[in-house]
C-alpha cells in the first residue's frame, strides 16, 4: 500500500506540494517492521560450517565482502570474516535459530536473535541513490554497487547496513531501532524536494 507521507513542515522551510503516491518522482520508504533477524558467528573458511549454514537455511553462505544473497523466505548478509546478518520472515527468529543450532551442533559458532535491536527500512523511487547520498558517504554507482552488494555505513549520525536488491534500483537499510526516528526524520530533510511516500508492509 503507498500513501502520500502526512508530516509538518520544519521551521523556516516551506512545506512541499502535495504528491500523488503514484509520483515517479517521490522516494518510496516503508519499515518491514517485526522481520526476524538473527546474528551468525563461525569460521567461514570450515567447509563443514559452510555446507551446515546451507542444509539449514537452503541458502549458500555469502563470504566475499560486501555481499548478500536471498531467496523467498531468507536474505543473508556478509557482515564480517565471520559474521551474518540472518532476516527471514515476522515470527520466524526462534524457528531460525533452532535450524541453525541443530545443523552446527559441535562447530564452533554462536547465534543470537537480534531482532528486537533492529529493523529494516525499504528504498525504492527514481531518486533513492540521490537522497542516500545526502547523508551516506557510500559510492552507489551501479558500477559499484548492484544487486547483491551490502556494506555497513553511515545515514548522517545514524549507523546502518545497506544492501541492494535489484537493477531497479531497491535497497534495504538495517537500523538499529534506537536510531529510527532520527532515521526517518533525516529522510524526512532528504526528500523536500523529491516527495516522500510511505509504502505499508504487511
Amino acid at each position: 500500500m503507498l500513501e502520500p507521507l502526512q508530516r509538518t513542515a520544519l521551521a523556516g522551510v516551506r512545506a512541499p506540494a502535495a504528491i500523488s503516491a503514484f509520483s515517479d518522482q517521490a522516494l518510496l520508504a516503508g519499515w518491514r517492521t517485526g522481520l526476524a533477524i538473527v546474528n551468525l558467528r563461525g569460521n567461514a573458511e570450515d567447509p563443514a560450517f559452510r555446507a551446515a549454514v546451507s542444509r539449514a537455511l537452503k541458502l549458500e553462505l555469502p563470504i566475499q565482502p560486501c555481499s548478500s544473497v536471498a531467496d523467498a523466505v531468507h536474505r543473508l548478509v556478509w557482515v564480517g570474516p565471520d559474521d551474518w546478518f540472518v532476516i527471514g520472515p515476522k515470527g520466524q527468529a526462534s524457528a531460525i535459530e533452532a535450524q541453525l543450532r541443530m545443523a552446527l551442533a559441535g562447530m564452533h559458532h554462536a547465534v543470537t536473535d537480534v531482532s528486537g535491536g533492529y529493523t529494516v527500512l525499504h528504498l525504492s523511487g527514481t531518486p533513492v541513490r540521490e537522497v542516500l547520498a545526502q547523508g551516506c558517504p557510500l559510492d552507489l554507482h551501479p558500477r559499484v554497487f548492484g544487486p547483491g552488494s551490502s556494506a555497513g555505513s553511515l545515514f548522517f549520525k545514524a549507523s546502518i547496513w545497506l544492501w541492494q536488491t535489484d537493477e531497479a534500483p531497491i535497497y534495504e537499510v538495517l537500523v538499529r531501532s534506537s536510531f529510527r526516528g532520527y532515521f526517518w526524520l533525516m529522510l524526512e530533510r532528504s526528500t523536500q524536494e523529491c516527495g516522500l511516500v510511505t509504502r505499508r508492509f504487511q
